[in-house]
């Protein structure tokens, strides 16, 4: 690809994206789970450039939001209102509203006292709240401490005893109905035992409320894949869906899967010129025109190419 060209032709700071790679990641990863029902909901997080989640509804992807505007992003890029799932920690009375409106797929709740906000805004509707419950599983995901969320001191999740109760309640309550069940123990996974270890236990749960009556139909593993930055040993998407299909042995459920960065993460590329440079005692500084609002979360993309100015360029500079 002519960086040099686009940088000329758009000017920078520009971001540039490879279609065509995101495309083999989806498809990497739905072709791992083509063994059973599944769906693959892209996790706006990552990157909720419209342009990438409209070809990402054109593969057939769906999405995993984390607030009220991601869930209007994915809708208005053209992904289905039932592929899409409400996840995140603080959600307000208005999103949750808004998004009973909107009867996207589920909602995941993340503590008994959402649950019963959600039940309460429902009623105020008249309608029916479909949920999952993310489930704490305590396993350590061997990743980097910041990024992890399935241990029982992060904030995510209730255990699986609280679970119970939960499922219990949501099942007795006219104004909700459980029909997922959902964890995800972190970011940048590298290691697959933990994923494995985490699938198992919760497979467990879904098995022991499968005999409570309460009618599951979606089993969410999240997302976290990790991507090559250095020389990280990466996961392969046959060997994920098999150490999960593993544990699932004699649940019919649909498997729901949450990537993000795995698929974005190596497709963008900022291209940015550098301005002039600057000297202070020993130390050389390079000044370039792009900075922290251009990219505010720098692990998301594979590279940064820094282009020097283009009237620099053509004179050999």
């Amino acid at each position: 690809m002519d960086y040099l060209d686009l940088a000329k032709t758009y000017q920078t700071p520009l971001y540039v994206y490879d279609l065509g790679a995101i495309t083999h990641a989806f498809n990497a990863i739905k072709d791992a789970f083509k063994a059973r029902k599944s769906l693959i909901c892209y996790a706006l997080k990552a990157n909720s450039n419209l342009s990438i989640i409209h070809h990402l509804a054109t593969l057939g992807s769906g999405a995993d939001c984390v607030s009220i505007g991601e869930v209007k992003r994915a809708l208005k890029a053209g992904i289905p209102k039932y592929k899409i799932i409400f996840s995140g920690v603080g959600k307000r009375d208005d999103e949750i509203l808004q998004a009973l409106q909107a009867d996207i797929l589920f909602i995941n709740v993340e503590s008994e006292e959402e649950l019963t906000r959600i039940e309460s805004l429902a009623k105020s509707i008249n309608t029916i709240a479909r949920i999952s419950v993310r489930v704490n599983p305590n396993i350590d995901a061997k990743t980097h401490p910041y990024i992890s969320t399935g241990l029982h001191e992060n904030k995510f999740g209730v255990d699986i005893e609280q679970a119970k109760s939960m499922y219990i309640f949501a099942k007795n309550s006219p104004f909700l109905e459980p029909v997922g069940i959902h964890f995800h123990i972190g970011s940048q996974l590298t290691e697959l035992e933990p994923i494995k270890q985490a699938a198992q236990k919760i497979a467990e749960l879904a098995h022991s409320l499968l005999a409570l009556k309460i009618d599951l139909k979606f089993f969410d593993v999240g997302g976290g894949i990790g991507i090559q930055y250095t020389n990280e040993t990466l996961i392969n998407p046959y060997d994920y869906a098999q150490a999960i299909l593993g544990a699932l042995y004699g649940l019919d459920l649909t498997i729901i899967c949450e990537p993000g960065r795995f698929l974005v993460g190596n497709s963008g590329v900022l291209l940015t010129s550098v301005l002039y440079e600057k000297h202070n005692g020993t130390k050389r500084f390079v000044i370039v025109d792009a900075a922290m609002n251009d990219l505010i979360r720098p692990a998301l993309y594979h590279a940064t190419h820094t282009i020097k100015c283009l009237s620099q360029s053509k004179q050999g500079q």
